[in-house]
């Protein structure tokens, strides 16, 4: 069993207080597009030095603190209907039919996902906090659209968030 490294998790654990402290904010500021742009290039980033982690979660996933998980589904609200097509393979040669994705949606799961790790960690067991924040980014939102991820199907969310900025933004901020 490999322990996770008590740096790459504390950093994550910090990225990831910073992304759920924005979303759960009084507001998502002057400029949310450009700051959700910011914090999904933050996350991906910590989330790629968390080692794969194997533990035993017989307890399932914590429940999420439900006033901050309200305000934070509120405060998002207006990125819900930002649609984009994607691939789920890039295969040139294959014929499957594109699907549809939702900028709001996404950032939603995310924020359930990484505030779900927060809890964990919070209430001192890192290394399930470790586990939820590995898996869950290896097999749930690292295949989602990011600001920062490089992989052929995933960029699409970029654009949607692009095509709704003033571009010289966020190349200042991510």
């Amino acid at each position: 069993m490999q322990h996770p490294s008590k740096t790459s998790l504390a950093d994550f654990a910090e990225v990831a207080r910073g992304y759920c402290s924005w979303c759960e904010g009084e507001s998502l500021g002057p400029d949310p597009a450009s700051q959700a742009a910011y914090w999904l290039a933050r996350l991906y980033v910590a989330a790629l030095a968390l080692p794969e982690w194997d533990a035993e979660n017989a307890e399932g996933l914590p429940d999420l603190p439900q006033p901050e998980a309200d305000r934070a589904k509120s405060n998002l609200a207006p990125f819900f209907g930002w649609y984009y097509r994607e691939f789920f393979d890039p295969d040139p040669t294959l014929t499957d039919e594109p699907g549809m994705g939702d900028v709001g949606d996404d950032l939603m799961d995310i924020y359930r996902d990484v505030r779900a790790g927060l809890v964990l960690f919070d209430s001192g067991d890192a290394n399930n906090a470790a586990w939820h924040w590995s898996l869950l980014h290896r097999i749930h939102w690292a295949g989602m659209p990011s600001a920062v991820c490089s992989r052929s199907t995933a960029c699409t969310f970029r654009n949607v968030i692009l095509r709704k900025l003033d571009v010289r933004t966020v190349i200042g901020r991510v």
